[in-house]
């Protein structure tokens, strides 16, 4: 019966618990090559690394490569004489004179046994490759939870759209908002008051629409903002609470929002210089309220005191 030669493949799969660095650098010392040489080997590609061998060299070639981290498969060789001279060398011996337990990662010279923890290798390996498969076969499996932690894309943001109670908005874009939606409703009110002197009928529904219409808005816009602090927006209800509504009013003004994504969505779009100016605006306005109404009640302190 005429002698059977294998070959010996793989495809980059790595043994369990082994990264690709470890398994790239004992892979290149095992062959003489630079790391860059052998990069091709871990691409997902089944790649022959040697041909025309005998089964107990095969056995041997599979046991070193998996003690350098990297899972390899002996197959028949059909073309015996062909072999694969970019990873080969003209003494096998030479390549696998050395080996790294797969257990204790301690380098050794070649033998069936561990000199320093005394595993049999060729068992060992036997479990690690079953345990690796049954891993596999878990993580294919369609129901299986995922094995990695997904990071969150920082780079996401949501969209922006006054109408609509979804998503989130900034603290600099909801100041902003506020005013442009105070002086957009100026004109509709003063036009309500006019047409009330009119007719007390048409000036009525105009008003009532246009408060409607505020309402709305308004309702919309800050519900967004509690969005971007995190919080529900049915907590909204505390602003009618007498003296708490204020200081709840006045939290939803200065609260950050949640960094990242929360669990209403992506953080708005970076504030554009528009929203920016409008918020400095109104700091300006309030900065100036305080002091005006502080210096008026100090002089009326001192004139009632005359």
């Amino acid at each position: 019966m005429p002698d059977i030669y294998y070959k010996i493949t793989m495809d980059g799969s790595l043994a369990l618990g082994v990264t690709l660095n470890f398994a790239q650098e004992n892979l290149a010392r095992l062959f003489k090559k630079d790391i860059s040489e052998i990069k091709y080997l871990f691409s997902g590609k089944k790649i022959t690394i040697k041909r025309d061998i005998s089964t107990s060299q095969a056995d041997r070639y599979i046991e070193v490569l998996f003690s350098a981290g990297v899972i390899a498969h002996k197959e028949v060789d059909l073309a015996a004489n062909l072999s694969l001279k970019s990873i080969s060398t003209d003494n096998p011996k030479q390549n696998s004179e050395r080996m790294i337990c797969p257990k204790c990662a301690i380098e050794q010279a070649l033998h069936d046994t561990c000199q320093h923890c005394g595993i049999v290798i060729a068992k060992f390996n036997s479990y690690q490759i079953q345990t690796n498969n049954s891993m596999k076969a878990t993580l294919t499996s369609p129901y299986a939870s995922p094995a990695a932690i997904l990071e969150q894309d920082t780079s996401e943001v949501g969209e922006l759209n006054i109408w609509g109670v979804e998503g989130r908005l900034g603290r600099m874009r909801y100041v902003a908002w506020s005013m442009v939606f105070m002086l957009a409703m100026a004109p509709v009110m003063l036009i309500s008051m006019l047409a009330l002197k009119a007719s007390v009928l048409l000036g009525t529904l105009l008003m009532a629409s246009a408060g409607i219409v505020a309402m709305i808005i308004a309702i919309q816009i800050s519900v967004k903002r509690l969005h971007d602090i995190g919080w529900s927006g049915w907590l909204l209800f505390i602003s009618l609470i007498p003296v708490v509504g204020s200081i709840f009013q006045l939290l939803i003004f200065i609260m950050p929002g949640s960094p990242g994504n929360n669990r209403y969505g992506a953080p708005a779009p970076a504030n554009s210089a528009g929203v920016k100016v409008l918020f400095w605006i109104w700091v300006a306005l309030l900065s100036s309220g305080f002091v005006i109404g502080l210096i008026s009640g100090m002089l009326g302190a001192i004139l009632s005191g005359q």
